[in-house]
């Protein structure tokens, strides 16, 4: 987790530069190979996307509750979208992560990752607005999921649509060491430690894709990977598929 202020930067060369002035500051610190591009300043910025196709526009997750919108490489004044009221924010908790549609330009409609003020794990769905393009649509929100969660810890983090359109959310285990409440490895009990593969309705909630390992066997219908402690982040390969999933362990890795 990312405390306090911080600077969000770009490899140059790579898609999250795109778009930024032709005049950029001396790279510094990057290894052989690379430069490492400042692209702003943001409190406690926790993740960076941009919707499928838009070269223009980056937009970073800010842990209070706020999403913040690059233009053309300046930081626009006014979030794109503010939900502190309903964000717990601080140690893993927070705004963790959003996730354009894979049809946004049509639909409008992108996904948020957050702790509620329960300390429970929700994913909200929204829409821009389509007048104001970098705003959000009023009364836009709809609720996707939401997983009780009691401790503070293993909050998970991350939503991510797949090249099969589905939708990906990593929920952490529940928290404390060693999973006291064995969430992680039970299929039936909870969604907890659980990686899902759903897909969302445009009026709220969701479906279970048929193909998911556990429909018609013992287990939740929802679940794709199971086993896991906090996986705050995951990527899916550009050229094969494959997932990779950054899991936070116990003490070593």
């Amino acid at each position: 987790m990312i405390a306090g202020c911080a600077a969000v930067s770009a490899v140059a060369g790579a898609s999250l530069a795109d778009g930024a002035p032709s005049e950029r500051p001396q790279a510094r610190g990057a290894a052989p190979g690379a430069r490492l591009l400042k692209v702003g300043t943001f409190d406690s910025p926790t993740f960076l996307t941009a919707p499928p196709g838009d070269r223009n526009r980056r937009f970073v997750t800010e842990q209070e509750g706020r999403i913040r919108i690059l233009r053309g490489g300046r930081k626009l004044s006014r979030p794109f979208l503010d939900i502190t009221e309903r964000v717990a924010s601080g140690g893993e908790s927070g705004l963790l992560s959003m996730a354009f549609a894979p049809d946004f330009a049509r639909s409008r409609r992108f996904y948020v990752y957050y702790v509620d003020n329960g300390g429970d794990l929700r994913v909200d769905s929204y829409r821009s607005s389509r007048r104001f393009p970098n705003r959000t649509q009023p009364g836009s929100r709809r609720g996707v999921i939401r997983e009780d969660h009691r401790r503070g810890n293993h909050k998970g983090g991350q939503v991510q649509f797949g090249k099969d359109g589905k939708l990906y959310v990593a929920f952490g285990d529940g928290g404390g060491g060693g999973d006291p409440e064995e969430n992680a490895q039970d299929l039936s009990k909870n969604l907890l430690g659980k990686m899902l593969r759903i897909t969302p309705r445009s009026g709220g909630g969701y479906s279970v894709p048929r193909d998911n390992p556990f429909v018609g066997k013992p287990g939740r219908d929802e679940i794709f990977a199971y086993g896991l402690r906090n996986p705050y982040r995951f990527s899916f390969d550009r050229s094969t598929g494959d997932l990779t999933i950054g899991d936070v362990g116990q003490d070593a890795v």
